[in-house]
């Protein structure tokens, strides 16, 4: 029998965290995934980061896990709880497939960060422009029909 390699919206791509575990966003299909592109410049890329790290207990209780990219120098250093996965992305090979997912491509500027939402079932829910939107997410974990925002809203 041959294995089948089921592929959800999550994109399908074999990756390397910061600390050498190999990592495949699609195997997240079953939970919650954050995917955050931090910006280019360190302190706005480790500002994000600590919002996000000061959320840990809330993405643990929503059964969240949060991927950050960032680059490889940054990535090294940033070292969260539980949860919180660093991965390095040098050839711009992860933002391009999850870029991508969305309707305007065009819209996103590599270097301006961003962030993705996927349900649990690996379907993108909602994604954000730029870093600041740790409570966007928040909220749409706690309140997944939230009508103030439209679905895949940016």
């Amino acid at each position: 029998m041959t294995a089948a390699h089921l592929k959800f919206g999550i994109p399908d791509l074999d990756l390397t965290s910061a600390s050498g575990v190999k990592i495949n966003p699609s195997n997240f299909a079953g939970h919650h995934l954050i995917v955050l592109f931090c910006p280019d410049d360190p302190e706005q890329a480790a500002g994000e980061m600590n919002l996000y790290r000061h959320h840990c207990a809330d993405f643990v209780e929503h059964d969240a896990w949060l991927l950050a990219f960032g680059d490889e120098r940054e990535a090294t250093t940033v070292n969260g709880p539980a949860r919180i996965l660093t991965v390095p992305d040098p050839g711009r090979r992860a933002w391009t497939a999850f870029r991508d997912l969305t309707d305007y491509p065009e819209a996103f500027e590599w270097g301006g960060g961003a962030v993705f939402l996927f349900t649990s079932g690996g379907n993108l829910h909602r994604y954000w422009h730029g870093p600041g939107h740790v409570h966007d997410v928040l909220d749409q974990l706690r309140d997944p029909l939230n009508e103030d925002q439209d679905p895949l809203a940016t």
